[in-house]
């Protein structure tokens, strides 16, 4: 059986024009198809139907929003990119062919909003179609926004990056094409079975205090005013209307500012971490912003009211908090209702004292039953140093 030799073919006489031919037609094939994969995968429907199809919540915020008549590429590839930043794009895209295949993606695609905080996203992204000089901007009711303050405004500490040195466009704009507005995510994580959530908006008021601040507290490095003047007319309703609920005061505001501090410093630490890691994105996540601190300042506001810190820290409920309540009693008064809720009792009384407190039945009709059950060892021990402390009532005569 004749061998066949690639170099032997070109090498004879005889056989040299026909493998230039068929060298040539292989070379065309190979570049046609090329052509056309890179075509056919960089349209709206590859996009859509296969490369993000397990991201249908992706997808079908694309298609609620204003951008929905714009390929993909548009946006999602450098403007004016040559070839080699095309194709090299192109075969990053396709290293993430495995994670789809073994369902190691995440629900929701892009969950952080990372792209739009990243180098990718320039604002050039939106300036090859919207340009600025002529267009007319139309925020929403209420609201004064300039964008040539934004594009001019440069952080307050030096830039690691050079791309971190101006508000780029996607910082505040992270979900114009993929409008979750009235969009409600049904795709389930493969892995976990939850339901994909929302994206954080950085169109939200907490979103506009990862650089604006009312004390200049803020971990970004735009710094930014944060009085209500500078983004609001002088007609616009400052409360929200969330005040105006039944309930909101004083238990609903409690809860809410409970839940919402917490969960903001959790956020606030995490990223912390990341800057000392020295890969975190040049923006903190809208988590990390106290709701109540973007219209009030902390330290004051609460404190003209509560007289202390707020919420209770935990060495304030272990420790301090028996001489605060004997300095100010009135303030503990305004949420815990002592008089009618007992909550003292709730605790000194009833996991202290080891004893099954009946919450709507004040501590002195139990007490004696509680001392006679596990005598007055508890008492002495946890608050009351002088057993006189019993005689001061109950004397001999």
């Amino acid at each position: 059986m004749a061998k066949f030799s690639l170099i032997g073919g070109f090498k004879d006489p005889v056989s040299r024009p026909r493998y230039i031919i068929w060298s040539g037609v292989a070379v065309l094939v190979m570049v046609a198809f090329v052509v056309v994969a890179l075509g056919v995968t960089s349209t709206r429907w590859f996009c859509a139907e296969v490369c993000h199809k397990v991201q249908d919540d992706a997808i079908g915020a694309y298609r609620a929003s204003s951008h929905s008549e714009i390929s993909c590429m548009a946006c999602h590839t450098p403007v004016n990119a040559g070839p080699v930043t095309f194709v090299l794009k192109k075969t990053k895209a396709l290293a993430e062919l495995y994670l789809t295949a073994t369902e190691n993606y995440e629900i929701p695609l892009n969950k952080t909003s990372h792209l739009a905080l990243s180098y990718s996203f320039k604002s050039k992204q939106c300036t090859q179609c919207h340009n600025l000089d002529n267009r007319k901007v139309t925020p929403s009711d209420g609201i004064i926004i300039s964008h040539e303050a934004h594009a001019k405004a440069a952080p307050t500490a030096p830039a690691e990056e050079e791309y971190w040195n101006k508000i780029h466009c996607t910082w505040c704009h992270n979900r114009v094409a993929h409008n979750e507005e009235g969009y409600e995510p049904r795709l389930e994580d493969p892995k976990t079975g939850e339901v994909a959530t929302k994206h954080d908006d950085f169109m939200g008021m907490t979103a506009c205090f990862r650089c604006h601040t009312l004390t200049d507290t803020s971990p970004s490095m735009y710094k930014a005013p944060g009085t209500c003047a500078k983004c609001h007319p002088a007609d616009f309703e400052l409360k929200p209307k969330n005040h105006a609920d039944k309930g909101f005061y004083p238990k609903g505001h409690a809860e809410m500012a409970k839940e919402d501090k917490k969960y903001a410093q959790e956020k606030a630490e995490k990223y912390k971490l990341k800057v000392e890691e020295g890969h975190a994105d040049p923006l903190p996540p809208v988590g990390s912003v106290f709701y109540c601190a973007t219209c009030h300042v902390e330290d004051k506001f609460c404190m003209n009211c509560h007289g202390m810190e707020m919420p209770h820290s935990q060495e304030f409920k272990e420790k301090s908090h028996p001489a605060a309540s004997k300095k100010q009693a009135d303030k503990c008064t305004l949420c815990h209702a002592t008089a009618k809720t007992f909550f003292c009792d709730k605790c000194h009384h009833g996991e202290l004292s080891n004893w099954e407190l009946e919450a709507k039945q004040p501590w002195r009709k139990q007490h004696a039953k509680a001392v006679t059950k596990n005598g007055v060892k508890g008492c002495v021990d946890a608050c009351h140093k002088e057993v006189e402390f019993c005689v001061d009532c109950h004397t001999a005569d």
